[in-house]
This record gives structure tokens, C-alpha cells and sequence, in this order.
């Protein structure tokens, strides 16, 4: 499945008359790294009315697919937010064919996320980077004291605000022995309220495994 473009009429904030614009209508970030970063900038879809010159943001659905990440975000357009219960039922519709059909071979096993507008999905990739940078320092961490680093599966760790990366012990038996590992990080004196999370999460009695890559 790659990025896809289609091409609707859009409607100037000024009430021009409208015109068509293309637009992309399907990201898929991990092939196509600059639209990622032209979401990031508030460029994508930044289109120009050709007769005031305004430019705006064509407010049309979206989809946004990163394979890696296990991040897939349905982008809603801002004037349906109080259509939100239909656009959901609608999501999981198309999130099943998807998964079912363009997507099959992959075996995805993880929900779909919603927002609506652009903006929105902006702050979910911006968490995103966030957890990605301190994922990185608790890895060096982990590794300056000698600890093996696991992956977490992305979904997973989203799901539960753990990081993407944990301190692992060599030969872990129990969930109680990733807590005894990410302890000796945090005790070393790195300040990460998600690995602190994981900690918790990990030493609670009945704690299952973390899901690993």
C-alpha cells in the first residue's frame, strides 16, 4: 500500500468560489519520509486559493500509516467532529478491510488511533519523537551499566506510556525481572517518568511479560 492523492473541490475560508485541489489522502510515512516531515512542518495538503491567494489546509480525511511504528491514525476532518460515533463505526469498517485485504500480509494485531484535523495528528507524531528520544537515552543508559536492551512492540508500549526501548535482564524469567533492571537504571540516576511507568507496571503481583520484538 502506498501514498495515495485524490482530488475534490476545496472551499477557501474566504468564500471564494471553491476549486479542485489534489491532495493526499493516504500517508505511508516509513516509505515516504518527507510527507511525515511536511506534517510535521504544516505543509501537507497547504493549498493556495487562486483568486484571493489565501492559502488554507484542505480539511479532507486522511489516513496516516507507519508499519514500524505499528501507528496507524485515521485524520478526520474537523467540521465531522460531531459526527465522531458514525466516523468511528466508519473506521473500524475500513480499519478490518484494510487489515484484511491492502494490509494482510502484515498480520496486524494492534487498534487504529483517531484525531480530527491535521494539528491534532502534528501532536500525536510529536509525542511520538519524544518517546522515541527518551526510548534512545534509556537504551544508553541501560547500556552503560551493562544491561541488554529490549524493543518493546510500538503498540504495546503505547498503549501502556512505556518506552520503546527497556533495560532487560539476560535471561528474564519473570515480568518482576525487567522491574529489578529498569530499577538499576532509574537508581543510576535517570529521571524517566516511562521507564519509572514500566517499573511500576512490571512489578505489580500477577505482571505479565513485556511484548517484545
Amino acid at each position: 500500500m502506498k501514498s495515495i492523492k485524490n482530488e475534490s473541490p476545496a472551499q477557501c475560508p474566504n468564500h471564494c468560489e471553491p476549486f479542485d485541489v489534489e491532495y493526499w489522502s493516504l500517508v505511508r510515512a516509513d516509505q515516504d519520509p518527507d510527507l511525515k516531515t511536511a506534517i510535521m512542518g504544516g505543509e501537507l495538503n497547504l493549498v493556495q486559493c487562486p483568486e484571493c491567494g489565501t492559502f488554507f489546509h484542505h480539511d479532507g480525511d486522511l489516513i496516516y500509516f507507519d508499519q514500524p511504528s505499528e501507528l496507524l491514525v485515521f485524520v478526520f476532518s474537523e467540521k465531522d467532529r460531531q459526527r465522531e460515533p458514525e466516523l468511528l463505526a466508519r473506521m473500524q469498517h475500513d480499519y478490518e478491510l484494510i487489515k484484511n485485504t491492502l494490509l494482510k500480509q502484515l498480520n496486524m494485531d494492534y487498534p487504529p488511533l483517531s484525531v480530527f484535523g491535521l494539528e491534532a495528528l502534528k501532536k500525536v507524531l510529536e509525542s511520538e519523537e519524544t518517546v522515541g528520544y527518551e526510548s534512545e537515552v534509556i537504551a544508553a543508559s541501560a547500556a552503560e551499566k551493562g544491561l541488554s536492551v529490549a524493543r518493546l512492540k510500538p503498540s504495546y508500549a503505547r498503549a501502556h506510556h512505556f518506552p520503546y526501548y527497556v533495560p532487560a535482564p539476560a535471561h528474564p524469567q519473570t515480568a518482576n525481572d525487567y522491574a529489578v533492571a529498569a530499577a538499576k537504571v532509574l537508581h543510576g540516576g535517570l529521571n524517566s517518568l516511562l521507564l519509572r511507568n514500566f517499573l511500576d507496571k512490571m512489578s505489580e503481583d500477577g505482571a505479565e511479560l513485556p511484548k517484545t520484538l
